[in-house]
């Protein structure tokens, strides 16, 4: 009697020992908070709670939301642009790209490390380890309808994001430029701005600079002709064709301008009239 009141207690304590031994050092991660929103559904050896794996954070709200779905470093990161293409931040923002460990658009995002690339071309986005247009905003240098001052769409009317690059795309690109507007470059051609001979000779730049021909381009002061002719001739004694501009060449270009009359600059020196 008293071998199996033994027996009966020492099955009792081992069931018991094998029944603690299989529960599920885990259990407690996995109903928490954490679990459900960050994917942290793995006990470590001191009980916190932490990331062990993709398919902990594919079922977290973290990747159904902000495309957190690959287990990194004991955390839910972005792993690709795969993560972000199902999460709400692509669906309903349009944040489909990754970036950096998080989703977002690479057309409207700028990198601090292209500064001057994106200042000087437009190249605003790193990707594939390079600086690169991928977007309008990106020729703009601004998310904003109007181009900034300093960026090539303003500038050189390269307005258009293709293969990488910003280009002129079309004629309204670049009448609305500098290039235009200084130069006569007013139509897109082979992605550029180019000027042609008969907007040079309608232009203002004619009239006011004597830049009614062509070259490289741009409208350009081919003959002492047109440089007479213009307002810069009888304002400035801007009045010889020298290298695509008109300049005072001699004393005689000042003597007859208005700065001679007025201001007594009636000496030419360095392409200028002076005192």
């Amino acid at each position: 009697m008293k071998t199996r009141q033994r027996f009966g207690a020492f099955g009792a304590v081992t069931f018991l020992l094998l029944g603690l031994g299989g529960c599920d050092p885990n259990s407690a991660c996995k109903e928490s908070p954490e679990c459900k929103g960050e994917g942290k559904c793995t006990a470590s050896e001191g009980g916190v709670c932490y990331a062990a794996k993709n398919e902990d954070c594919k079922e977290s709200k973290g990747c159904k939301v902000e495309g957190r779905c690959t287990a990194k470093d004991k955390a839910c990161v972005v792993g690709g642009p795969e993560d972000c293409k199902a999460a709400e931040a692509c669906t309903k923002f349009g944040m489909c790209d990754a970036d950096q460990g998080v989703c977002a658009n690479l057309a409207k995002a700028f990198h601090g490390a292209c500064g001057k690339e994106c200042k000087a071309d437009g190249l605003c986005v790193q990707k594939d380890g390079k600086c690169t247009a991928l977007s309008e905003f990106h020729c703009r240098g601004t998310t904003e309808d109007k181009a900034e001052a300093e960026s090539p769409c303003r500038k050189e009317g390269r307005c258009t994001a293709k293969d990488g690059a910003c280009i002129a795309g079309a004629n309204a690109e670049c009448e609305k430029s500098v290039l235009c507007k200084k130069e006569g470059r007013c139509v897109a051609e082979a992605g550029k701005c180019v000027a042609t001979e008969a907007l040079c000779k309608e232009g203002t730049i004619c009239a006011s600079d004597g830049k009614c021909g062509v070259k490289d381009g741009g409208c350009s002061a081919e003959s002492t002709a047109d440089c007479k002719k213009s307002a810069r001739c009888k304002l400035e004694g801007l009045c010889t064709a020298k290298d695509g501009a008109c300049i005072a060449a001699t004393s005689a270009d000042c003597g007859q301008a208005t700065v001679c009359a007025k201001d007594r600059r009636c000496t030419a020196k360095d392409a200028v009239c002076v005192k």
